[in-house]
């Protein structure tokens, strides 16, 4: 009697546990039809942090687990849009018959082309390989999801200048000038003798300039960027960087030479949390 009543608890818990939820890479839920999928872009963030959404369904009648893997490509169907790459790994846990809405980690693997947008659509392309592949778990591991990560996606594959890696984090970007200097074999880039910052954020007046103040209130600490973005929503130039400003009323003033751009327009944006709250379209006047 005793045996089975054992047996009995035993089969009770056995029948009680959660069923175990199978994991898919996206391309094997995509191919055996588990999954309904769009990819669009995302206007509302930078081409560098959260540039890709995801709409995903579950189509089966289980629990399933999808896994968008770091090196990932997706392929735009506009012939001057950016092609995007993942750069952090993705699970994303789906109920039966539910869907998910899911911005990605991405960053541009086009630098001359535009940045993606609301419209923008994409399909999946193929898994990066050798030193892409490396970078972008890279960028992953140290989680620079910035200008200096993107900066080294395009030293691979656009042939960006190591000494364009560069930013506000003096420490993050000697590390990816000397990591990308590595993985191309090539010569660690020599030293500025301007900071980054002090180059930018000044009050010099220049032959042509761009002077301006960027007011602002947080209300909790964030993560702060001031970007300059030209009319491709590509970043040229970050103005600032603070990845922990505290909550409160800022002011940033900028100045700059002018004849470095040559757009007849630029967009300056503030950058919370990786989304763009603010943008402010300029025209600059030329003599």
């Amino acid at each position: 009697m005793k045996k089975l009543l054992v047996l009995f608890i035993t089969i009770t818990i056995l029948s009680g546990s959660k069923p175990i939820s199978n994991t898919y890479n996206l391309k094997t839920a995509i191919d055996k039809n588990l999954v309904a999928c769009k990819f669009r872009g995302n206007f509302e963030s930078p081409h560098y942090y959260q540039p890709l959404i995801i709409d995903i369904t579950n189509l089966t009648n289980k629990e399933i687990i999808i896994r968008i893997p770091n090196g990932q490509k997706f392929i735009t169907d506009s012939t001057d849009t950016q092609d995007l790459i993942i750069t952090q790994e993705e699970l994303i846990a789906l109920s039966p018959k539910k869907k998910e809405v899911k911005p990605l980690f991405s960053m541009c693997i086009q630098e001359y082309k535009s940045a993606s947008h609301e419209g923008t659509t994409f399909k999946l392309g193929t898994l990066a390989t050798g030193n892409l592949s490396k970078l972008t778990k890279e960028i992953e591991k140290t989680k620079s999801f910035n200008t200096i990560g993107q900066y080294s996606v395009w030293a691979i594959t656009d042939d960006f200048s190591l000494d364009e890696i560069d930013g506000f984090n003096e420490k993050e970007a000697n590390h990816y000038q000397n990591y990308m200097a590595t993985l191309l074999n090539v010569p660690v880039p020599s030293k500025q003798k301007n900071s980054y910052k002090d180059y930018y954020e000044t009050t010099k007046i220049y032959k042509s300039s761009i002077v301006g103040k960027f007011k602002y209130n947080i209300h909790d600490q964030s993560n702060i960027t001031i970007g300059l973005f030209n009319e491709q929503n590509i970043i040229v130039r970050e103005l600032y960087n603070n990845p922990t400003q505290k909550a409160g009323e800022h002011l940033f003033n900028y100045a700059f030479d002018l004849t470095t751009y040559q757009d007849p327009r630029y967009y300056i944006r503030l950058i919370i949390d990786g989304n763009i709250q603010v943008s402010l379209k300029m025209e600059p006047r030329r003599s």
